[in-house]
């Protein structure tokens, strides 16, 4: 917008800037990125150019892997299994990305088939891809938005995601602890009621996740188009959370930031990614269905649960060298309301509905709205940059 000599207002109702990405360095004494911590190095991601030239450390996930059946590693048989069982999960799910599956038969479960889950490794594999990454449990899950979603490496930073965000847009101008309560879009303008106040605009770029849209938390005036209201509904609000536990010393012993997993039985497990950088922090992580069931018990329950986790493969004496545990429970956070969108089964088409501007002058932005980077930082940061210029380009024709 600065660019193109257009004056802009950015109105955040939390405290910070950032949104679902921040960093916390108060709670373990170490960088904790208490949302989104996964750099993806995507075409399209200036967020780890920028890191790299302001003095961040950024590091590669080299995505070393270990694997635990009960409390001991897998032998190479078993990995050789695993690996199978690896192969089988994406032939089966190109397959129904590829096929005219279409409505509810659209779903992960149904794409694997029965017989994938009862094998050893079966639901390992799919809680990798699944309540670990897509944070939803195989029957929520849409092959076909999967499939097209762009696959890319992933990197870390030392000092957290969130602290290479909240750098970026130090410059820009922001009215913080400013809820947004109404839109109007009827006239000429776009009418903003705020918690500070009404601005009046020529465009309006609406950033807040399909969470937010979900729960209804902002009202349209007029009421927003039965198909928009419908994208919003068949865009689910998928529940990922952190469960940290800072222990004083490398655990596993397998170095910085490997992940660990021990064989699963259903999706309720909890994924490890251990002593991120050097710091003895483990990252235990939690979607689906079981992070919204962890989300009604108590803190110390969760932290309880990803101890426990580890107890099973390391045995229960590793209590001795914990330090501290803090879990996440962002569904619980009426700003966000969840982790990052997921399509509904049969509903791929719901994201681009989603991102088609009202009147030409009211636009939503977000990484809900992006076709092949969603539930991604730079796909949210990418789908803002072209909002702005459509709504920069609308202003100068308009004016």
């Amino acid at each position: 917008m600065h660019s193109k000599g257009v004056s802009f207002l950015v109105v955040e109702a939390n405290n910070r800037i950032g949104g679902r990405v921040h960093t916390n360095n108060k709670i373990f004494g170490v960088p904790f990125d208490t949302h989104a911590h996964w750099m993806r190095a995507s075409p399209t991601n200036p967020l780890i150019a920028h890191a790299r030239s302001n003095g961040f450390v950024v590091y590669r996930d080299h995505g070393s892997q270990q694997y635990f059946v009960g409390n001991r590693k897998a032998t190479k048989g078993e990995m050789t299994n695993l690996w199978k069982t690896d192969a089988l999960f994406n032939e089966r799910i190109r397959g129904s990305a590829l096929s005219d599956a279409t409505g509810p038969e659209d779903n992960a479960r149904t794409a694997l088939g029965e017989d994938f889950f009862s094998r050893p490794w079966g639901y390992t594999v799919a809680s990798e891809y699944g309540v670990w990454d897509m944070a939803q449990d195989s029957k929520d899950w849409s092959p076909k938005s999967w499939w097209n979603s762009l696959d890319a490496d992933n990197w870390f930073c030392s000092e957290g995601y969130g602290s290479v965000v909240a750098d970026y847009g130090r410059g820009i101008p922001v009215s913080l602890g400013t809820a947004v309560r109404e839109i109007d879009w009827s006239g000429d303008h776009v009418e903003v009621m705020t918690s500070a106040g009404k601005i009046k605009a020529r465009a309006a770029i609406l950033t807040v996740s399909v969470g937010v849209l979900a729960a209804e938390r902002i009202k349209f005036t007029p009421a927003l188009p039965v198909e928009k209201q419908e994208a919003i509904d068949d865009i689910d609000m998928a529940v990922m959370n952190y469960i940290g536990l800072l222990f004083s010393e490398d655990i596993f012993g397998f170095g910085s930031d490997a992940y660990v997993y021990q064989q699963q039985i259903d999706e309720t497990g909890v994924g490890y990614l251990t002593n991120i950088n050097h710091s003895n922090l483990t990252y235990g992580y939690v979607g689906g269905s079981q992070a919204k069931a962890l989300e009604r018990e108590s803190m110390e329950t969760a932290i309880a649960y990803g101890l426990d986790g580890i107890k099973s493969m390391l045995g229960n004496d590793i209590e001795k060298r914990f330090v501290k545990g803090f879990a996440t429970a962002c569904g619980k956070i009426p700003l966000f309301d969840g982790a990052y969108s997921a399509v509904r089964p049969g509903r791929s088409a719901a994201r681009a509905v989603l991102g088609r501007p009202l009147a030409e002058k009211l636009f939503f932005s977000g990484e809900a709205t992006h076709r092949t980077q969603a539930s991604t930082v730079n796909g949210g940061l990418d789908s803002g940059r072209d909002s702005a210029n459509q709504a920069a380009a609308y202003i100068k024709a308009n004016s």
